[in-house]
């Protein structure tokens, strides 16, 4: 079953503990920068790894020469791609944006975006994603920038794969630095259950902007 998921950063990388490259600043407690072609994320053990269906927040920005290379999503917890990769923040074409990924019926990827502007990504927002059955709705800062109710991922208890909680950057000339990344179960739903995981989740704090107030995707894991 999903839980609740809050991590901090206060100690490094935290539960986003499955790395690669050497791009990984945790040098200033509470933030996380990841630079060159570097990541962090949840360990994508298997189809029940991360999260289900609920509300995921990536508070963060990103940061360079206004290129490709920053993303905050959420990746497949079985690890296979193309598949369900959800980009609750990525940058192209001289704006930030949002995306969703499934696989296509030649097996390639298919994706469709929404694009955030007037969003000044080299700002602290807080991104969100709202992953419901048959429903993917995009927030940042709060404000709706709308859904898509086609081709979405049916999460691990319900027959599909969950998500797990991503930060990569693959550009030598851009970066992205996290503050928080939480995630609470649909409301209703047989992931309701609300125990802590991993993290340092504070319950009164899920939907604090204390973090934001300190101020396509082929990825290649080897």
């Amino acid at each position: 079953m999903s839980k609740a998921f809050y991590e901090s950063f206060n100690n490094g990388i935290g539960a986003l503990n499955h790395t690669w490259g050497k791009g990984i600043d945790t040098s200033v407690p509470g933030q996380v920068t990841v630079s060159g072609n570097s990541g962090i994320m949840q360990k994508p053990w298997g189809a029940a790894a991360g999260q289900g269906y609920g509300t995921y927040k990536i508070v963060a920005k990103l940061n360079g020469a206004d290129e490709p290379g920053p993303a905050g999503l959420l990746w497949p917890g079985d690890d296979k791609w193309p598949g369900p990769e959800m980009d609750l923040v990525e940058f192209i074409d001289g704006r930030p944006y949002g995306t969703i990924h499934h696989k296509g019926s030649n097996g390639k990827d298919v994706w469709r975006s929404k694009y955030y502007n007037g969003v000044n990504e080299d700002l602290v927002h807080t991104y969100e994603l709202k992953w419901e059955p048959g429903k993917a709705t995009f927030y940042v800062d709060g404000k709706n920038w709308g859904s898509y109710t086609t081709n979405i991922a049916e999460d691990y208890a319900n027959g599909g794969v969950n998500m797990t909680f991503s930060i990569m950057n693959s550009n030598k000339d851009t970066s992205i630095t996290v503050y928080e990344v939480s995630y609470k179960p649909l409301k209703g739903s047989k992931l309701e259950e609300e125990t802590v995981e991993e993290g340092s989740w504070d319950a009164n704090g899920m939907d604090s902007t204390a973090a934001a107030a300190k101020s396509s995707s082929d990825w290649d894991f080897a």
